[in-house]
């Protein structure tokens, strides 16, 4: 039996490690060093063991954070221990489920069904289903209802009564014919668990001699049933300690419950309560701002962050008020670059959003400005389907090359399959004096290819004619409200019908394209020659792609996030961008005040040095500017926390001044010098 090192640990993390027997909670406040203490306590509880160490189950929320962990313990430990099994829950019943298969009358070869095959089973089902009213049913909604019945069944789920009439036929079928094909979903990796448990009380005691001891790490995200699985496991011999934070639960839309870590000392009788409230991630001025914010949640466990960072230069938040939401993006952009010039490198700083369309406008700024960034959490903007389609078309209109033609020819569909545009190809290859784009142009002489296909050739020209159009008049021009339009009138809306699930697929994509045309409209406001503006948009995307694929290794890039995404993580700079009502708390997808303002939380504290705010005073919806009021969570920060700029711009000193009016008097000088320059033609 070895004797545990202390030293490296707090007092509250000394006192966590310390405990053995019963059910404990510690509630880890942000960057407090909670993994720390579960991998500290696991070695402590197998190092002091005076015979065989007890069996130890971590359950954690990602395979990532259980490999940190077991790697972390075998370090502390210095040697490989078998007395730990860490992993998801899902993990958890998936190795239950192998090892005691034939007890809940369960194929032990099964294989695990994911959404995609779950979706294709209901689909199939629905077909040979008669059903004399509607037919056109969300697959992917019907499925969702199913799980949340078989999850609970004594709670209806909330849906239309054709839905639940529809979901509750189907879930006989559904759970007959996963039997027939020897699979189990998702869920059933929890539920079947319980129900061998349940059904067989031997079964049950075995799996509780072999973990005397559970943890759980983000407990604040478990829903209902893995709660289920973690009392029938631990309530004989009580010894369940939890880690979480109830501040950070911002999974309820997906069934987290965070009344399981507000709850959980009355659910176990003698529970003892640690609080972790020193926080070695952000600044004491940062802190300040977020304890506010988080107080004015009423139910939850009092707690309040600390700072222990010594930081050289503590700096209040910053709050910056724009008038437009493009100036908001286009200033971000230059706050990045003054951040980057004093010294920070790109990766440092991050950008945080409540939803992935606010990110695309800020893309576009970077790219102009030449800042390279990546996106976390989702698709890059400028990388989604329909906005790589758009931009080939702009391509297309006067530097056609034959990546993009082949992109669009046949999108939307024209007729020109992949075996004329193959035919087309090898004939080019024999002529390979003239472009690809000459050749397509005179297709009517070409007899190996069909009439149909010719005529998709002449359409796509015709429509590439009609696009071209706007360069050559000097009208204005809505690019905003032209883009869109023209690629309802050639078909393309309906193009991406095809691809999408259920109506609200194809709002998200079509709404790309509808960023895109603002983006593209923002872009030529600025530039008096239209054609010569194309250029320059186009360039500024495939330069940004070409500098993408020279880089290798770590890449120095800034980060770009939803609220979601950023839990977890830290970054000596954030922004947290359009903090404004019905942003955050969002109208649509907010309708928990309480886990929005948690979502906030967890934005501020991912900051280490530096947090700047801003919002903007209009923003523009549905092709017009509409007055924004500030979120709610910004006008509760006491105004002495935050230094706030209502024009937008920092104050500046006598020398800084002296060197923006020099810089700014350069500038014009350059750009008069341009303006000499006859603009090249193409």
């Amino acid at each position: 039996m070895g004797h545990f090192n202390f030293e490296n640990l707090n007092p509250e993390q000394r006192q966590a490690v310390a405990h053995n027997e019963g059910p404990l909670l510690i509630l880890a406040g942000a960057g407090s060093g909670k993994t720390r203490v579960l991998v500290s306590r696991v070695a402590r509880l197998i190092g002091e063991s005076p015979g065989q160490p007890p069996g130890i189950c971590v359950l954690t929320f990602t395979n990532k954070a259980a490999r940190e962990l077991k790697v972390r313990v075998n370090e502390q430990m210095g040697r490989k221990t078998q007395s730990l099994w860490a992993g998801t829950f899902h993990s958890f019943g998936l190795q239950i489920l192998r090892k005691y298969a034939r007890k809940i009358e369960l194929n032990p070869k099964f294989h695990v069904a994911d959404s995609s095959d779950g979706q294709a089973i209901v689909k199939d089902l629905l077909i040979h289903m008669h059903n004399s009213g509607k037919n056109d049913f969300q697959v992917d909604r019907l499925l969702n209802i199913m799980q949340e019945w078989k999850a609970f069944p004594s709670r209806e789920p909330a849906a239309d009564a054709e839905y639940l009439a529809v979901a509750q036929a189907l879930i006989p079928k559904y759970e007959s014919r996963k039997k027939a094909l020897g699979v189990v979903d998702f869920e059933d990796l929890l539920l079947k668990p319980l129900e061998l448990f349940e059904r067989h009380p031997e079964t049950l005691h075995k799996v509780r001699e072999l973990f005397q001891y559970v943890m759980v790490d983000e407990f604040q995200d478990t829903n209902e049933v893995q709660m289920k699985l973690l009392r029938i496991l631990c309530d004989e011999h009580r010894n369940l300690a939890v880690v979480g934070d109830d501040d950070q639960a911002i999974y309820g839309w997906r069934g987290a419950q965070v009344k399981n870590i507000l709850e959980f000392p009355k659910m176990y009788e003698g529970c003892e309560v640690i609080q972790l409230n020193r926080n070695y991630r952000s600044s004491s001025a940062i802190l300040d701002v977020a304890n506010k914010v988080i107080s004015k949640n009423t139910d939850r466990h009092g707690k309040v962050l600390k700072a222990e960072s010594q930081a050289a230069q503590i700096e209040k938040p910053e709050v910056f008020v724009f008038e437009t939401d493009q100036e908001e993006v286009e200033q971000v952009a230059k706050l990045i670059e003054d951040f980057h010039q004093k010294g920070h490198p790109y990766k440092d700083i991050a950008v945080l959003y409540r939803s992935n369309g606010q990110g695309g406008f800020l893309e576009t700024e970077l790219r102009q400005a030449r800042v390279p960034y990546s996106l976390s959490g989702g698709t890059a903007f400028f990388d989604r389907r329909e906005v790589k389609d758009v931009l080939a078309y702009l391509m297309c209109l006067f530097m056609p090359k034959e990546v993009s033609l082949r992109r669009i020819l046949n999108v939307p569909l024209r007729g020109i399959g992949d075996e004329s545009l193959n035919r087309l190809s090898e004939y080019h290859q024999e002529h390979s004096e003239e472009s690809f784009v000459s050749l397509l142009r005179r297709t009517s002489n070409m007899e190996f290819l069909q009439p149909a296909v010719k005529q998709g050739i002449e359409k796509f020209f015709q429509d590439l004619d009609e696009l071209r159009r706007p360069f050559f008049t000097k009208e204005p021009i809505d690019w905003e409200t032209f883009l869109p339009r023209y690629f309802i009138n050639i078909g393309y809306r309906n193009y991406l019908q095809k691809f999408c699930k259920n109506d609200e697929a194809l709002k998200r994509r079509w709404a790309g394209v509808e960023i895109f045309a603002r983006v593209f409209s923002n872009f030529m406001a600025k530039k008096s020659d239209r054609k010569t503006g194309l250029k320059e948009f186009v360039d500024m995307m495939l330069l940004r792609d070409y500098e993408d694929e020279l880089e290798s290794g770590e890449k120095d890039q800034v980060q770009l996030m939803t609220m979601h995404a950023a839990k977890g993580l830290e970054f000596p700079v954030v922004f947290v961008i359009g903090v404004e009502e019905d942003m955050i708390p969002h109208h649509k997808l907010g309708s928990d005040i309480a886990e929005e303002r948690r979502l906030f939380y967890v934005a501020l504290t991912r900051a280490m040095e530096s947090l700047i705010l801003t919002h903007a005073r209009t923003r523009k919806r549905y092709g017009k500017l509409r007055e924004v009021a500030p979120s709610r969570f910004l006008l509760e920060i006491p105004s002495e926390l935050i230094r706030q700029y209502p024009n937008g711009y920092r104050p500046v000193s006598g020398d800084a001044r002296a060197l923006l009016i020099e810089d700014l008097q350069a500038k014009l000088a350059a750009s008069m010098e341009k303006q000499r320059i006859e603009p090249q033609k193409y």
